[in-house]
């Protein structure tokens, strides 16, 4: 039976995709850190990555804990940094080794997810901030609470609805780079503004872009956003962490 152009045309685009990278093939380094998190017993860790066998194992040392057992076959979700991609994935504990030192002995992951960090790359955060409407508002900043942020806008909630859609607010912060504190101000058109809650007090969403950010200031946010992805990544999380 002859192909039919369409047909052919399909399966010359499926012949020529590229084939998604697998964990060795990105190359993590022993030593790099390694976020773990565990649903029973319930926890988050950070450990180092101790070697990669292509579609066999993946090998972590095992998290200081005082917890009970981890058994053997629990599910447990896996972040890792490898150069300015955040790699994701799911495993199972294979194996637990206390000698020659204590470390775990991973399933190896047949699927990833890989978000590269870019400019447009939304971060989650909790950072407190003062928003108000310039020198023509005559009421108080309102406080309010940054969800997320890139270099291009920000997801924002506030009791109240901060502005109408297309208005310019003025969002304060205090921010902390490599140990050093910051007071940003920028300006940001609202896109978008939604009732979370159906409550008697909802919370507001509100979708912004940021307009004009002056190069310090966008220096500053870079170094801000990129070490709040290093903490979602366990990067910078050295210190366990139990919840």
């Amino acid at each position: 039976m002859q192909l039919k152009p369409n047909q052919s045309l399909t399966n010359d685009v499926i012949a020529n995709q590229k084939p998604k990278l697998s964990l060795a093939e990105l190359r993590p380094r022993s030593g790099d850190p390694v976020r773990i998190e565990t649903r029973i017993p319930k926890g988050r860790y950070s450990v180092r990555l101790i070697g990669v066998h292509e579609q066999t194992a993946v090998m972590v040392s095992a998290p200081k804990t005082r917890k009970s057992l981890f058994t053997e076959g629990a599910v447990i979700a896996v972040k890792l940094l490898i150069g300015n991609r955040l790699v994701s994935f799911t495993s199972r504990l294979l194996k637990s080794y206390s000698e020659p030192f204590p470390f775990w002995v991973l399933s190896y992951p047949q699927q990833l997810d890989i978000q590269a960090f870019r400019q447009h790359t939304r971060v989650p955060m909790h950072l407190p901030i003062l928003v108000d409407r310039g020198e023509k508002d005559m009421h108080q900043p309102v406080k309010a609470l940054c969800v997320d942020m890139s270099l291009q806008g920000a997801s924002i909630e506030a009791p109240v609805a901060l502005a109408a859609m297309g208005e310019t607010i003025f969002v304060t912060a205090r921010v902390s780079v490599s140990g050093i504190d910051h007071v940003i101000l920028v300006n940001a058109e609202v896109r978008s503004v939604m009732q979370t809650e159906s409550q008697a007090i909802g919370v507001f969403r509100h979708g912004v872009a940021f307009d004009g950010i002056e190069d310090d200031t966008r220096l500053i946010l870079s170094g801000f956003i990129y070490q709040q992805w290093l903490y979602e990544a366990g990067e910078l999380l050295e210190m366990e962490r139990f919840s």
